[in-house]
Formats: structure tokens, C-alpha cells, sequence
């Protein structure tokens, strides 16, 4: 799989994702050390306007990508230039959410172009979906993080759940019962489900709204799969609970080596999420 990172969070989760034989990487910004350099900007219009011609650079044709972008920067004006030129591969958008609170005016407009039109473009169908990601979310799902490696702890929650979730999509179930999402269904945030607490707690990376469709997938040793009989009973209870008449729920239980217990999930949704009420009511228009 290829693993495109646009800006300098894109290159870092990017970069982070090389740990994993599984993938190829490229981060794309303005600075020498990036795998490749393009001219720095004055603006999120001139990225859009100027942004360079990278199929030489890029030589990829029916790949799974993704690509991973944060929409405050100015280089974010690049992204649908960027995905023009990766449309003949299979492509989910990555997008990065900073912390709106602290932005300037003109990061939360740039925040807000960037997230509507990458949604808009996923729903069209140009793109095979858009996950978001809101570090103030994923902050509190991983609880107190220290000032020295706080965006790379983020980052590292970030790829583990993405190349996890990706092995098991590649992988045959041990048991389950996936069901399709629908294919207006191409906004999605991804998570994971606490086992280790009394009560199952999913923590999600962005509060999606409007959720349509919700898979979970179970990572458990051989050992607890084939000795621990109250297993298919908790996960089909916790399964069951989650179900409604408006939203889809489906699971897979994979095996694997670790000694612990692990489930992530992601769930889609139709609908374009807004972020404006979370800005205290200030015009970003």
C-alpha cells in the first residue's frame, strides 16, 4: 500500500507509517528534507493555482493510497491538485482536524474549505471515502500525553489503527458477519473499543454525526479463541446493543499473536459533518 503525506502532519504520520514493511511512503512539502520538495506558497490560492505536476514523481496507477493531509495549513491548497493526479488509483483521504479552538481566523477558513470540499469529493464518489480525525478527540481517548513526542504519540494511535484495521480488511475472519456500507456512506471516523474495562467503551477519533454504518474488528489470540467460552457471548451481546433501525452494525474476530485483546472500529456516514458550532460562534464565512 502507498502512504502519501501532504504538509509537514502529513509527512510525519507519512513517515510513521515506514515502521510497517507494508508500505511505501512519500511525504510532499516545501522543505529539502521532504521526500519531495515543491516551492513554497504565500497562500492556500496559489498552492491551488500552482501546485506542480508530481506523475513523474508518482508513478502510481490501480494502488491503494492514502492520503493524509491536515486542512489548516496553507499547503492544504494543494489537496484536490494532488488527487487529480492519483485518480486512476484507489484512494481514501486521511484528514487531520487541529484543534479549532486555538486557530487563527484564517486557519479555521482554511480548515473549513479543506474538510467540506474533501467530504463533498469523497460523497461524489472521487475518492473511495475521507476518514476524519480530530486531535482534540484522539487526545482523549489516549488520556494525558507529555509536551516532548505529543504529536508523535498522536500520530503513532493514528497509524496503528489505520495499518491494524487494514490487515484485518485484507484478512479472512475467524467468524463474523460483514455487511457492505452503503455506498453513500463515504465519510467515516475510525476508533477503538476498550476491552480492558468492565464495561466495553468505544473511543472514537472524531464525533461523526449521522452515523449510518459501523464495523468492528476483534483481534484475539489463538489461545482465548479456542479456550475462552464466554467470548462469542460478549462480543454478539456488545454487537447486538449497538444495533438500531438507523444505523448497520457488523463485526469480524481475526486471530493473531498478541497477548492482549484488541477491537478497532469505523463508522460512515452520508452526510458532510460541520465543525462551526465548536468555534464559539464566530464567523468563519
Amino acid at each position: 500500500m502507498i502512504v502519501v503525506g501532504l504538509g509537514k502532519a502529513g509527512c510525519n504520520i507519512a513517515k510513521a507509517f515506514s515502521k510497517f514493511p507494508q508500505y511505501e511512503t512519500y511525504g510532499i512539502d516545501t522543505v529539502p528534507e521532504a521526500d519531495i520538495t515543491i516551492q513554497k506558497r504565500s497562500n492556500h490560492e496559489q498552492y491551488d493555482k500552482h501546485f506542480p505536476n508530481l506523475k513523474k514523481k508518482l508513478k502510481l496507477t490501480d494502488e491503494e493510497i492514502f492520503v493524509i493531509v491536515a486542512g489548516a495549513g496553507n499547503i492544504s491548497g494543494g489537496s484536490l491538485r494532488l488527487l487529480e493526479q492519483l485518480k486512476n488509483n484507489k484512494t481514501t483521504v486521511v484528514y487531520i482536524e487541529g484543534d479549532l479552538s486555538i486557530m487563527s481566523e484564517i486557519q479555521k477558513k482554511q480548515e473549513k474549505v479543506v474538510s467540506s470540499i474533501l467530504q463533498e469529493y469523497a460523497r461524489s464518489g472521487k475518492v473511495e471515502s475521507i476518514i476524519m480525525i480530530s486531535n482534540c478527540e484522539l487526545q482523549k481517548t489516549i488520556g494525558d500525553i507529555s509536551i516532548i513526542g505529543y504529536y508523535d504519540t498522536l500520530n503513532q494511535a493514528v497509524v496503528n489503527t489505520l495499518h491494524m484495521m487494514n490487515i484485518f480488511k485484507h484478512s479472512e475472519p475467524v467468524i463474523g458477519n460483514f455487511i457492505v456500507p452503503s455506498d453513500l456512506s463515504r465519510i467515516a471516523s475510525i476508533g477503538i473499543v476498550d476491552l480492558h474495562e468492565e464495561e466495553e467503551i468505544e473511543k472514537w477519533f472524531y464525533d461523526l454525526t449521522n452515523v449510518r454504518d459501523v464495523v468492528y474488528y476483534y483481534g484475539i489470540n489463538e489461545e482465548d479463541l479456542r479456550n475462552d467460552g464466554t467470548l462469542f457471548k460478549k462480543i454478539n451481546n456488545f454487537i447486538k446493543a449497538k444495533v438500531n433501525d438507523r444505523v448497520n452494525v457488523s463485526y469480524g474476530v481475526f486471530k493473531t499473536t498478541y497477548d492482549q485483546k484488541y477491537c478497532y472500529c469505523i463508522q460512515y456516514s452520508s452526510m458532510v459533518q460541520s465543525y462551526k458550532e465548536l468555534i464559539d460562534d464566530q464567523d468563519i464565512s
